[in-house]
């Protein structure tokens, strides 16, 4: 009986959580301290605000309590971020990222002017509103511990 209570439990929380996608093919992912952070694609947040010679994105995804069922980090990542859209090269990232974290992390990071991190877009489309880009950064907390974002992807429509 208690074999059977553990697998409904088990199905129920899969079923809540939805099919859990591949890190490869997520719309908004990265790598915290190397374990794969995936906000579920209903979980995401996305504005670019068109603003000649300094045009804004934010992007915030949040990853569910359901991901620790894999061992993965869960909670909030947000990045912002102003660019020149004329001269497209990686962009440092100041105070433009914050992790609000769960699991072991349960705490928040930031990003710092001291050791920014950087956002590269690789695509810019206006007419399509499409825009696709690599990131990577460290973020901070104030007790001095850190979280090591890499492999950041995004790829979003707006």
């Amino acid at each position: 009986m208690k074999n059977i209570l553990a697998l409904l439990l088990l199905a129920s929380t899969y079923g809540l959580s939805g099919c859990v996608e591949k890190f490869e093919d997520a719309k908004y992912r990265c790598k915290i301290n190397g374990k794969d952070f995936i906000p579920g694609n209903e979980l995401i947040q996305f504005d670019y605000t068109e603003n000649t010679g300094n045009d804004r994105i934010r992007i915030r995804g949040t990853a569910l309590a359901t991901s620790q069922l894999s061992n993965n980090p869960y909670g909030e990542l947000e990045i912002q971020f102003s660019f020149n859209d004329t001269a497209l090269a990686p962009i440092q990232l100041a105070y433009d990222a914050v992790f609000y974290g769960n699991n072991e992390w349960d705490k928040t990071f930031r990003s710092s002017a001291d050791d920014p991190g950087t956002v590269t877009i690789t695509s810019l489309d206006k007419t399509a509103k499409r825009v696709t880009a690599n990131f990577e950064l460290t973020l901070y907390a104030d007790d001095g511990s850190t979280l090591v974002v890499t492999d950041g992807f995004f790829d979003k429509n707006w």
